[in-house]
């Protein structure tokens, strides 16, 4: 489809200029003709140029000082909100024409009330060119179990695994022009802080014994010094060894074959029968490993995976 675009007169760029300049000589003359009559009054002079001396050191005050004083407290100030309202997100994602980043053990963006207008903004600006960095916390790691305990009776763990699984079928979804500017990573540490950035606007909160989409939100500019911080925090995470794209998040590869797996206290547990293995990987099969063992591993398989699956599960001594 082609867009015709109606052409610019020439010159029409720096209308606000023409404006301002406009003004500027209207005011002269306007001055002009009010002070000319006077120029004869006893001490004129003197008054006239006190005048201008006070109104260029009040020019100069206010570029200087006050200018700079209130575009700095304009770009560190900080809006409070009571909960994050996800419909604000999606409409600022919607009209992004930069960058989206979200960092957070689950968001709420991909749960079912949610669900269809994130998906619609993501392609909307996604068509625009924008970049998406999404980091979401691994349900099989510590860090997902601390969080589901904080926040009981809500099922966390189910919710993390059901995120991962939404970002997985849409990323299957798109278009191949779209999927690198669309960006997912699982981390094993859970985020600093629960985080939203779209374009200069940030929002943050803190995690406590609720959803942080409950608690207390800060919004800030990202080119402000509280925004800086946070987004510097979120970039060294990003670029941080450990992280796992989706494809290997869900997937093992041994040898020529790929897997399902979990960790445990840093060894790899693989889902498959022992016979099915390459021969030179030694394994240590579930029934030869302590009922406690055998017990953590099998509850990690279920938070990554889901509850009810059979699995085998070996432990690789090299992988």
């Amino acid at each position: 489809m082609v867009v015709m675009r109606r052409p610019r007169l020439p010159g029409s760029r720096y209308w606000l200029s023409y404006l301002y300049a406009g003004i500027g000589i209207l005011l002269l003359l306007g001055s002009f003709l009010t002070l000319y009559p006077l120029r004869h009054t006893e001490g004129f002079g003197t008054e006239l140029r006190i005048n201008i001396g006070a109104n260029l050191f009040d020019l100069v005050l206010a570029v200087l000082v006050l200018q700079p004083l209130v575009l700095s407290l304009n770009r560190n100030a900080v809006r409070w909100r009571t909960r994050l309202d996800y419909r604000d997100v999606i409409r600022r994602i919607d009209s992004a024409t930069d960058r989206v980043d979200i960092w957070k053990h689950w968001t709420g963006l991909l749960e079912t009330e949610h669900l269809d207008g994130f998906r619609a903004a993501v392609m909307a600006a996604l068509d625009r060119g924008v970049h998406f960095r999404i980091m979401l916390t691994d349900p099989s790691c510590p860090d997902a179990a601390e969080r589901a305990r904080q926040v009981a009776p809500t099922d966390a763990i189910a919710l993390m695994r059901l995120n991962i699984e939404q970002l997985d079928a849409f990323l299957r979804s798109l278009p191949g022009r779209h999927r690198e500017r669309f960006q997912v990573r699982i981390s094993q540490i859970g985020p600093a802080h629960a985080f939203y950035r779209v374009d200069n606007w940030l929002s943050y909160g803190l995690f406590r014994d609720r959803r942080v989409s409950e608690n207390h939100q800060r919004e800030v500019r990202v080119r402000g010094d509280v925004g800086g911080l946070a987004l510097e925090a979120f970039t060294t995470r990003w670029g941080a060894a450990g992280l796992l794209d989706l494809a290997d998040h869900y997937r093992l590869r041994v040898g020529e074959l790929t897997l399902r797996y979990v960790l445990h206290e840093g060894e790899h547990w693989v889902d498959i029968d022992e016979s099915e293995l390459p021969r030179e990987v030694a394994t240590t099969t579930l029934a030869d490993v302590s009922p406690e063992t055998r017990k953590s591993v099998l509850a990690l398989y279920s938070a990554k995976y889901g509850p009810g699956r059979h699995a085998v599960l070996l432990r690789l001594a090299a992988a």
